[in-house]
């Protein structure tokens, strides 16, 4: 198990070779004995694309970027980069590694705003959701004018069904070229037809215990219906003692928390997700559920965790966290949210945390809290409740 840590200094950088020049890169959150790159074969496609253009682009519109290495690279190589993006730790790689190497800051459009105009190149990491991909390209097809060139790249054992499909209905005939890097790369350009009517992002599934339809956007977890991790620790809930402050941490589209105030169980809930569409989502939910006080009853913060937190402490954190890295499973997100909600707790407070069984968060919460215990546990899943 690596050492969790949230110094942007720690760890060491690795040096990231392109034909746009050498870039020493580490990924965001940092930890010791790192073993993953900040950067993928699908980069470095699409780096070598954008070094073989002539005339080089003057400006980039880069879609998902997710440690930096594209925006480091176009920016110290005097291209001006915009990062589109649902992410606050992509943001924050973005802004550690092109500081690092000297480079100017990108500017950084989060994906539930409409990115700016008219772009000399769009390169585009193909995004996880089949759902996301989508609306991106919708947006884009809206904002490109006629022979715009994007470029898109995925890992093979990433790429989504139907990408050629997608591209072709929204950009215009794409062109995939030959792989290397164990990624391939495609070329599309904007097509002159109009664009296809913009389906809507979002997706509304029922929610019989608060009454309300929960709204969620594409990039959100669980998006289609309720997970049964979320609903084992709902269940739990009225096991827990009243508190004035809560807070719903990676929160998604808020259905702990909400459920958390309709049950009187916290008088204010905070909401904080790294994604900005699931923030968006909370909020839609909390008009919906609270229609006359959702100002007064609930916050939001969009950022890393809680390492922002400068409110006054919560006396209660509610969370299921990810288990996933991107595409990789991982237990370092959940420890980092564990020991930052140790951090930002009121004395007495309390974390009431549900994982999968096969993960083990016992040393994250012993370091971060003075006694915890399992309140609940089934064949699929643990809850637990730690106090400091």
């Amino acid at each position: 198990m690596s050492e969790t840590v949230d110094s942007a200094t720690a760890g060491t950088p690795q040096l990231c070779q392109t034909p746009l020049g050498d870039f020493p890169l580490q990924r965001y959150p940092a930890r010791r004995k790192e073993l993953l790159q900040a950067w993928c074969g699908a980069d470095l496609l699409l780096l070598e694309a954008v070094a073989q253009m002539r005339p080089r682009p003057t400006s980039a519109l880069v879609v998902n970027d997710e440690h930096g290495a594209l925006c480091t690279a176009l920016s110290a190589s005097g291209i001006a980069t915009t990062l589109w993006t649902d992410s606050a730790l992509a943001a924050h790689a973005a802004a550690l590694n092109t500081a690092n190497n000297s480079a100017p800051a990108v500017d950084v459009v989060w994906s539930t705003e409409r990115p700016p105009a008219a772009p000399d190149i769009v390169l585009l990491r193909v995004p996880k959701q089949k759902a996301l991909l989508r609306q991106q390209l919708a947006t884009l097809a809206g904002l490109l004018p006629a022979g715009a060139p994007l470029l898109a790249a995925a890992m093979d054992k990433h790429t989504p069904k139907g990408l050629n499909e997608e591209l072709q209905h929204w950009i215009g005939s794409p062109h995939r070229e030959l792989g290397q890097h164990k990624a391939h790369l495609w070329r599309a350009q904007r097509a002159a037809e109009p664009v296809s009517a913009v389906p809507e992002p979002g997706n509304d599934y029922p929610s019989d215990a608060l009454g309300i339809p929960l709204y969620a956007l594409p990039n959100v977890f669980s998006r289609e219906g309720l997970d049964i991790g979320t609903r084992f620790l709902l269940d739990q809930l009225p096991a827990l003692r009243p508190v004035s402050c809560a807070v719903d941490l990676a929160c998604g589209n808020g259905v702990i928390g909400l459920t958390a105030l309709q049950a009187g169980l916290a008088a204010t809930v905070w909401f904080c997700d790294e994604s900005a569409q699931a923030i968006a989502s909370a909020r839609v939910n909390a008009g919906r559920l609270l229609p006359s006080t959702a100002d007064q009853q609930t916050r939001f913060l969009h950022g890393d965790g809680l390492l922002d937190w400068t409110a006054d402490a919560p006396e209660l954190v509610l969370c299921n966290p990810p288990f996933h890295a991107q595409h990789t499973v991982d237990d370092f997100v959940g420890r980092r949210l564990i020991l930052q909600a140790a951090q930002v707790l009121a004395p007495a407070g309390a974390l009431c945390l549900v994982a999968n069984r096969h993960l083990d968060y016992r040393s994250a919460l012993q370091a971060g809290f003075k006694q915890w215990r399992v309140l609940a546990e089934n064949r699929k899943f643990r809850v637990y409740l730690a106090e400091r």
